[in-house]
C-alpha cells in the first residue's frame, strides 16, 4: 500500500530547505510519486547524482522486523544497481543502529533475517555482509582490547565469523588487512579463529605509512600481554628497521624498551641516532600522530622527531648534547615539539642551543615560546637584534619577551625613532606591554607624528582612544584632521578607485559643509577598523555630522562600494554608509543582505546585519530582528550575527533585548492608537478592533459601520492592505507573548503603558489578555483586564491603581485558586474576549521551584530564544 502524502510531507518539507533543492527537485518528486502510488514503475536514473537522491527517503524505513509494504517501496526505490551503489552507505548508516535495539529473541532473529536477505539480494556475500556491519558499527574505530559486551549486532557477527568456512575467513583477513586495524574485527577473530590472530596482527604492523596506528596497536598489545606479543612486535620492528623505515623502527623499539629496557635500550638508541642522521627525516617522517582509525591522536603517541631527541638525551646525554648542537648548526630538520624536549631535559643548558636555532632561522614561533620558559638572564640581551627580524610574527613574540628587560623603556624609546616603520611598530609593542606612565607618555608623544597606521592603532588601543583632552568636538576634530594631514594621510582618496570629490556634500550640524580634508579623514579612519563599528577617532566627527542631510552622500558612497562588487576588504565603507544613511539606504542594505544570503556570501551578510544595526533606525533594526529569527538554524551564522548586533544595540541603549524588540513593533502609520484621514474636509479616525481589523470613528467619536463611502481609493486600498502588512507582526508578537506568559516576564508599569497602551497592535493584545500586578516584594496585588482606552479594571470592574515600583506580568492560572480562575473565565465569556492564545485554560505545570528555574536559566534560554526555536524546528 503506498504512503499517504501526509506521511512523507514533513520529510519533503525538510528537503526543500536544502540549498541545492532546485537541482534535485525532479529526482525527489519522482521518488515521491512512486512512494505515494502516482506511478507504479520504479524510477530509472541515468546518473549517479540523481540516483543518490533516493537516499533521502531511507529515514522512512522502520526497524527491519517491522518492514511492511511501505518499507518495501523504499527498499525497491534504492534496489537498482546504480541506486544501491549510491545509497548503500546511507542505508547501512540508518539501519545498523536499529539492529541493536531491544527486542524478543524471535523479533531479533527476524530482524537479522530480513536485513541480511536484502543485502544478499543486492549481491553481497556473507563476508561482505559481516565486513559492512563491522565498518558501519563504528565499534572498532579504537584501540580497545577489552572483552566485547553483548549487543545483538556483536552476537550476530560473532556467530557469523565463528561459523565461517576457511575460505570465508581468508576473505575476512584479506579485507581487514587492506582496511587496516579494527579492534572489533580483531576481537571477533580472536574469539572465533584464534589461530589467525598473529597473521592479522603481523599484516597490520607492517602496513606502510601506518606508524601512528602501528604505535597505538603495539602499545595496547604490549600492555595487554607483554610475554605473548613481545616476539611479534620485535619481529615486525626488526623487519621495518631492515627496509629501512627509521621512523617505524624508532617507534617500535621505544615501546619495547618501555617494557624491557635492558633488552631494547641499545637498539632504541641506535634507532634514534639512525632517525636523526636520516637525510629525509623532515620530509618523510610523519609530522602528525593522527590515527587513520580513530581520527585523533592516540594517547601516548609521540612524533618520531620528538621521540628521537628525547631518547638520545635520556640514554646518551654527554654525546647527545654536542650531536644535537651540530644538527642545529647544520640546519638539519628538527621537529617543532623537540625544542620543548630540549628545555625539559636540559633546563638552562638548552639556552645556547635554542639561541643557535634562532640564529640559524629555525621557526622562531616555535623556539621563542620555549626559550621564554628559561631564566631570562640566559638569553634576553641576545634578543634585541630580533627586533629587526623580517617577520612580523617574530618581532611580535620578541617584543613580549623584551618588555621584561631591565632597560626595556630606554631601548624601546630609541627604537621608536628608527627610520623603518616595522621597527617602530615593535617599539610600540614593547611600550604597550609595559603600559606604565612613562611608556604611555612616550606613546602619546609619538601618536600624532607616527605615519605607520598599524603602530598608531596599537597606540590608540593602549591609550584607550583618549589621545587629546579637548571636550569640544569641533576643536578635537580640527586637531585630528590637522595631524592626519601632516602625516600625509589626506593627500589622496582612501581607495584609488574612489573619486571622493564627486560625492555629494556632507553637512555639519551648524549647516557648514565638511571640507575635503574632513571627509577624507572620516573615510581614512574608518578604513582602519576591521570590525563593524565606528573608529575611535572618527566618532567625534560622526557626532558633528547632520544625519538628516547625509543620506545623499551615504547612498552615493554605498553605490561606489557596490560597484566594486561588495569586496569584503572594503566593508568599512558599508559600515560608514550605515552610520550616515537614511531609510532608503537601510532598505538597499537590507535587500543586499538578502541577496548575499541567497548567493551564499554569508560572511558579507554577517557584516551587513552588523552595519544595519549601526544604522539604528527602527526600520533597520526590524530588519535585523527579522534576520535573527529567519536564520536561526539554516545559515545560522547570519542569524547569530544579527542576534549579536541586537544585543550590542540593546546594551548601548541601556535596555534589555526584550525591551529593544518591544520598541520595534511597527505603528503602521498610526499616531498612538489612531490613524487619521480626511473625507471631504472632515477628519475621521481609524483604530484596530479586537480582531486586528480597521474600525472607524467620525469627528464626534461615533463608531461607523464601515469606512465612509466618499473615502478615496488610495485610502481605502491602504486600509485593505493593512491586515496583510500586520500579519507577520501579529504572528511574531503572539509567539513572544505566549513565551512571556510561561517565563512570567516583568514589565514596569511605565514600560507596560508604553508598550501596550500606545501602540495600535499591542493595545489589541492588551485587550485580549488578562494581566497581573505585583508589588516589589513579588506579592500579587491585583489582576486586571483592559477595554480600549479606558482605565484597566479588576475582576470586580474597579479601576486599577498602579503603586510605585510595581510590575506587571501576564496572568498565569498558577497565580489563581480554582474559584477565581473560573470567575476570570466567566468574565472573558461575558465580555466576549477571545485570548490570542490559550491563557486561562493553560495547564498548571509550574512547580514550587519555578522561581529558581527562572533565575538560573531565564537569561540564557529566554533572551536568545534558542531552546524554543529548536523545539519549533523539531515540530
Amino acid at each position: 500500500m503506498p504512503y499517504k502524502k501526509e506521511t512523507i510531507l514533513s520529510l519533503v518539507e525538510k528537503l526543500k530547505q536544502l540549498d541545492d533543492y532546485e537541482n534535485i527537485a525532479g529526482a525527489i518528486q519522482s521518488g515521491v510519486d512512486f512512494l505515494t502510488g502516482h506511478t507504479y514503475e520504479t524510477p530509472v536514473f541515468n546518473t549517479a547524482e540523481t540516483a543518490r537522491q533516493m537516499g533521502h527517503f531511507i529515514p522512512l524505513l522502520q526497524i527491519p522486523e517491522l518492514w511492511d509494504d511501505n518499507d518495501r517501496l523504499v527498499l525497491k526505490l534504492i534496489a537498482s544497481p546504480l541506486a544501491w551503489n549510491e545509497c548503500r552507505e546511507a542505508f547501512l548508516s540508518a539501519i545498523l543502529p536499529m539492529m541493536d535495539k531491544p527486542g524478543t529473541s524471535s523479533s531479533i532473529v527476524l530482524r537479522f533475517s530480513y536485513f541480511t536477505s536484502y543485502l544478499q539480494q543486492r549481491g553481497c556475500t556473507p563476508e561482505e555482509i559481516g565486513s559492512l556491519m563491522i565498518s558501519h558499527s563504528r565499534d572498532g574505530n579504537n584501540f580497545d582490547l577489552s572483552p566485547l559486551k553483548f549487543t545483538p549486532v556483536r552476537k550476530f557477527l560473532q556467530d557469523l565469523i565463528k561459523s565461517a568456512e576457511p575460505n570465508v575467513v581468508d576473505a575476512y583477513v584479506n579485507t581487514w588487512r587492506k582496511k587496516g586495524w579494527n579492534s572489533l574485527f580483531f576481537r571477533l577473530l580472536v574469539k572465533g579463529h584464534p589461530e589467525r590472530e598473529m597473521e592479522y596482527l603481523e599484516n597490520i604492523l607492517l602496513l606502510p605509512d601506518y606508524i601512528p596506528d602501528q604505535q597505538a596497536v603495539s602499545r595496547v598489545l604490549l600492555q595487554n600481554n607483554t610475554d605473548k606479543y613481545e616476539p611479534l612486535v620485535e619481529k615486525t620492528t626488526t623487519q621495518l628497521a631492515a627496509l629501512p623505515d627509521y621512523a617505524a623502527a624508532l617507534s617500535g623499539y621505544s615501546l619495547l624498551a618501555g617494557h624491557l629496557p635492558e633488552k631494547y635500550n641499545q637498539r632504541l638508541l641506535k634507532a634514534a641516532y639512525d632517525f636523526l642522521a636520516w637525510p629525509d627525516a623532515g620530509t618523510r617522517a610523519p609530522e602528525s600522530a593522527c590515527s587513520q582509525v580513530a581520527g585523533n591522536v592516540p594517547p601516548g603517541n609521540v612524533p618520531p622527531g620528538v621521540l628521537a631527541v628525547r631518547s638520545v638525551l635520556h640514554l646518551d646525554r654527554p654525546a647527545a648534547v654536542p650531536y644535537l648542537g651540530d644538527l642545529l648548526a647544520q640546519k638539519r630538520y628538527f621537529h617543532p615539539e623537540a625544542f620543548q624536549v630540549l628545555a625539559d631535559e636540559l633546563n638552562g643548558l638548552a639556552a645556547p642551543m635554542l639561541l643557535q636555532a634562532l640564529e640559524n632561522d629555525y621557526d622562531a614561533r616555535m623556539v621563542l615560546p620555549v626559550l621564554s620558559q628559561l631564566d631570562k638572564a640566559l638569553y634576553i640581551d641576545q634578543l634585541w637584534p630580533y627586533t629587526l627580524h623580517k617577520l612580523k610574527s617574530v618581532r611580535t613574540l620578541v617584543a613580549v619577551i623584551l618588555a621584561e628587560h631591565p632597560q626595556a623603556l630606554e631601548r624601546a624609546a630609541e627604537l621608536l625613532g628608527h627610520k623603518k616603520a616595522d621597527q617602530r611598530l615593535t617599539a610600540v609593542q614593547i611600550l604597550c606591554k609595559l603600559d606604565d606612565a612613562h611608556a604611555r607618555e612616550l606613546l602619546q608623544h609619538a601618536l600624532h607624528i607616527e605615519v605607520n597606521d598599524d603602530a598608531r592603532d596599537l597606540m590608540l588601543e593602549t591609550l584607550g582612544g583618549h589621545t587629546l583632552t579637548d571636550t569640544d568636538d569641533l576643536v578635537l576634530v580640527t586637531k585630528l584632521v590637522t595631524f592626519a594631514k601632516k602625516r600625509h594621510k589626506l593627500s589622496k582618496p582612501a581607495e584609488k578607485w574612489l573619486d571622493d570629490k564627486a560625492l555629494p556634500p556632507l553637512y555639519l550640524l551648524d549647516g557648514t559643509v565638511l571640507t575635503t580634508d574632513m571627509m577624507r579623514f572620516l573615510i581614512y579612519r574608518m578604513s582602519r577598523v576591521t570590525e563593524v563599528r565606528p573608529d575611535v577617532e572618527a566618532i567625534p566627527l560622526l557626532r558633528l555630522i547632520d544625519r538628516t542631510r547625509s543620506g545623499d552622500f551615504a547612498r552615493a558612497l554605498y553605490k561606489a562600494y557596490a560597484d566594486q562588487g561588495g569586496d569584503l576588504k572594503l566593508k568599512y565603507l558599508m559600515t560608514l554608509t550605515a552610520l550616515l544613511g537614511d531609510d532608503e539606504l537601510a532598505e538597499t542594505l537590507r535587500e543586499d543582505i538578502q541577496l548575499w544570503i541567497t548567493t551564499k556570501r554569508l560572511k558579507m551578510a554577517e557584516h551587513g546585519v552588523g552595519a544595519l544595526a549601526l544604522h539604528g533606525s527602527n526600520k533597520a533594526l526590524r530588519a535585523v530582528e527579522f534576520f535573527s529569527r529567519r536564520y536561526r538554524f539554516r545559515k545560522g551564522v547570519v542569524g547569530a550575527a544579527a542576534m549579536r548586533a541586537l544585543e550590542q544595540t540593546a546594551a548601548e541603549r541601556g535596555i534589555t533585548l526584550h525591551e529593544l524588540v518591544d520598541s520595534l513593533v511597527p505603528e503602521f502609520g498610526f499616531k498612538g492608537l489612531y490613524r487619521f484621514f480626511e473625507v471631504k474636509g472632515e477628519t475621521y479616525r481609524a483604530f484596530l478592533d479586537n480582531n486586528f481589523k480597521p474600525a472607524y470613528l467620525n469627528d464626534k467619536g461615533r463608531r461607523l459601520k464601515a469606512i465612509p463611502v466618499a473615502t478615496s481609493r488610495e485610502t481605502r486600498n491602504a486600509f485593505k492592505a493593512l491586515s496583510k502588512e500586520m500579519a507577520d507582526t501579529i504572528r511574531l508578537q503572539t509567539q513572544r507573548l505566549e513565551q512571556f506568559l510561561e517565563e512570567q516576564r516583568r514589565w514596569s508599569v511605565a514600560k507596560w503603558q508604553t508598550v501596550f497602551r500606545q501602540n495600535p497592535v499591542m493595545s489589541v493584545f492588551a485587550n485580549r489578555l488578562a494581566w497581573a500586578l505585583f508589588n516589589e516584594a513579588d506579592q500579587l496585588i491585583s489582576t486586571f483586564y483592559c477595554e480600549g482606552q479606558a482605565m484597566p479594571k479588576t475582576l470586580a470592574n474597579d479601576a486599577v491603581v498602579f503603586p510605585e515600583n510595581a510590575y506587571i506580568t501576564l496572568l498565569h492560572p498558577a497565580h489563581l485558586d480554582a474559584a477565581t480562575l473560573q470567575q476570570w473565565k466567566n468574565k472573558f465569556a461575558e465580555l466576549r474576549i477571545v485570548p490570542v492564545f490559550p491563557q486561562l485554560e493553560r495547564p498548571i505545570t509550574l512547580s514550587q521551584n519555578y522561581a529558581d528555574v527562572e533565575y538560573d536559566y531565564g537569561d540564557a534560554s529566554m533572551e536568545n530564544g534558542l531552546p524554543s526555536g529548536f523545539m519549533e524546528q523539531e515540530g
